[in-house]
């Protein structure tokens, strides 16, 4: 991401929101494309080669702030440097040092009484390595980070680079934010699923109401409201927001101090010009889920199976079962896999199951977990344990045991 010295603003008032550049501006296009090609030219070469012709190229242009952004996007995530050297330059530094201090001093011109000269060390350690004096002196400091050469670079397109360059500063907006608060309404369950796993990986915060019909909202606590960490929990949520980006209907406000003591918002929704460059996840979280849906599709039956169609709310958080079963009578039920092994997860698990207090909840416990029927015994709904696989016939008995809807 960008660091805060990158970061271009403007303020309205009580407001302040980045200058995002135009993506179809010829101008940004054409600064996109020769800084690709001065990347993708350098390959091979040191990282100060590079960084060299980046400044060659900035010259006196007025919006070099704008191609330093651009550059660290390119540096951080499309580029891999290695260290390139025949010997561990620590060795070469080592036999290198070892000689120079034995023929103290080391002079460039010899003469009598200082025959030795640096040309004669490399040679020596050449010669202890079986290598080039060429390869000796390219490698002494190889390490050093200056010296790495870029190995690899993948090149994005310009739109690409140009878009990831608006959220870099969206999200470099977030590094001092005190509260996030989101409103999220007519997003299919999926993404709100999405979401939340996002919220819990990036360890935030978090307190959740609403409800799928009428949309959440979501309070996130800042790094500054914390009296440790708070530059790293403020990264924490700057790399969060590319997961709301992922959102189809959404705004998002943040509080954001300012050095004179005085605070300012962030104001954002769904059609701020900000692409996300995260990946949707995939519809199943598991082989396991995957088998189970296409064998219940299979299966003749009057019931349906919808994909974590429903979300409860245990207020400080949410549970979407993995599966939500539709009978033409009006009835449902939701399936939930316990199939995981670690220890925390099966007691958040276990914490979840019982709070939520859902008759028409089935839940399926793998047989390879350290947990016995006991530990379920407060759960309000079905519960059954299976081996490898799930079998849809014993859900199908698990479903007929879940009592219609009243009338």
């Amino acid at each position: 991401m960008l660091t805060t010295d990158l970061l271009l603003t403007r303020s309205k008032g009580p407001y302040i929101e980045p200058r995002y550049i135009d993506v179809a501006s010829p101008k940004y296009q054409q600064l996109a494309l020769d800084l690709i090609d001065i990347f993708a030219r350098h390959q091979g070469r040191t990282r100060k080669a590079l960084k060299a012709a980046l400044d060659q190229y900035a010259g006196d242009r007025t919006d070099y702030r704008i191609q330093r952004g651009l550059a660290k996007l390119l540096f951080d995530d499309r580029c891999e440097f290695h260290i390139t050297s025949a010997v561990p330059p620590t060795d070469l530094r080592q036999q290198t040092f070892a000689l120079s201090r034995e023929n103290h001093p080391v002079i460039c011109e010899p003469n009598l009484i200082y025959p030795i000269t640096r040309e004669h060390i490399l040679e020596q350690v050449a010669l202890k390595y079986q290598i080039s004096t060429d390869q000796v002196e390219e490698g002494l400091y190889a390490d050093l980070a200056e010296n790495h050469r870029l190995q690899t670079f993948e090149p994005p397109s310009a739109n690409f680079l140009l878009e990831r360059y608006n959220v870099a500063l969206a999200q470099a907006m977030l590094y001092r934010c005190e509260r996030l608060e989101l409103s999220l309404y007519r997003n299919i369950p999926a993404r709100y699923k999405q979401l939340f796993k996002f919220i819990k990986f990036y360890r935030l915060i978090h307190a959740i109401n609403g409800d799928l019909d009428a949309g959440y909202e979501i309070v996130l606590d800042g790094p500054l409201s914390m009296f440790r960490h708070s530059q790293k929990y403020g990264f924490q949520m700057a790399v969060f927001l590319p997961a709301l980006l992922l959102c189809t209907r959404w705004q998002m406000r943040a509080e954001i101090p300012r050095p004179d003591g005085r605070r300012q918002e962030f104001i954002i929704d769904d059609s701020a010009p900000l692409n996300s460059h995260y990946r949707d996840q995939t519809i199943y979280d598991s082989l396991l889920e995957e088998t189970f849906a296409r064998r219940f599709d299979a299966a003749k039956t009057e019931w349906e199976l919808e994909r974590e169609s429903e979300i409860i709310n245990l207020k400080e958080t949410v549970m979407i079962p993995d599966f939500t079963f539709r009978h033409p009578s009006g009835r449902t039920a939701l399936l939930e896999i316990v199939g995981f092994w670690r220890p925390d997860y099966l007691r958040r698990k276990l914490e979840k199951l019982k709070k939520a207090r859902r008759k028409d909840l089935i839940v399926a416990v793998s047989r390879d977990l350290n947990v016995s029927e006991e530990d379920f015994s407060d759960v309000a709904g079905e519960v059954f344990f299976f081996k490898n696989r799930i079998q849809p016939r014993e859900v199908l008995g698990h479903l007929e045991q879940i009592a219609p809807p009243s009338t």
